[in-house]
């Protein structure tokens, strides 16, 4: 008598690269609202010390996770409230970094399915902007083209919720 294996192949639902929302509170500008264009999840690495042993140096798992830089491009309001809420985010950082201040915030990005509804949460913890873009005001433009700015923030970690 044979044996018969009976597997099932379906099809996943993959993620749509277009369907997320990031949660920044405002905390100066009540008003201020962001509209990301874009961002990336950051990578992650590991790297194990090498264990010397006789001739050759073996593979020893890693003790240590580093995280890469979590960059985001945003629309610019018109009254450039939310350009002014990192940079002076970014001010106040450094003004009272002298007084021992901690001014990191935690960072939500929602992902949703098809359908519009929640699937995965991840939150950068203590996180604090480290780079804001300039704004290139240009009067030669010939369509409308609305600002953005990238800002880059530095976090403890991010996990999943």
């Amino acid at each position: 008598m044979g044996v018969f294996l009976r597997i099932n192949i379906s099809m996943p639902n993959f993620l749509n690269p277009s369907s997320f929302v990031l949660q920044l509170d405002s905390q100066t500008y009540s008003g201020a609202e962001f509209t990301v264009q874009s961002m990336t999840l950051p990578d992650v690495s590991t790297e194990g010390a090498p264990l010397p042993f006789r001739q050759v140096n073996a593979a020893m798992a890693a003790d240590k996770i580093t995280f890469g830089a979590f960059e985001v491009s945003y629309l610019i309001d018109e009254d450039l409230l939310n350009y002014k809420e990192i940079f002076d985010w970014m001010k106040g950082n450094v003004e009272s970094n002298h007084a021992g201040h901690n001014h990191t915030r935690d960072i939500t990005l929602t992902i949703m399915n098809s359908a519009n509804n929640v699937t995965k949460q991840i939150q950068f913890v203590d996180a604090y902007p480290t780079t804001l873009s300039s704004l290139p005001f240009d009067i030669t433009i010939g369509e409308v083209e609305y600002l953005t700015a990238v800002v880059s923030f530095s976090y403890s970690y991010y996990k999943f919720l």
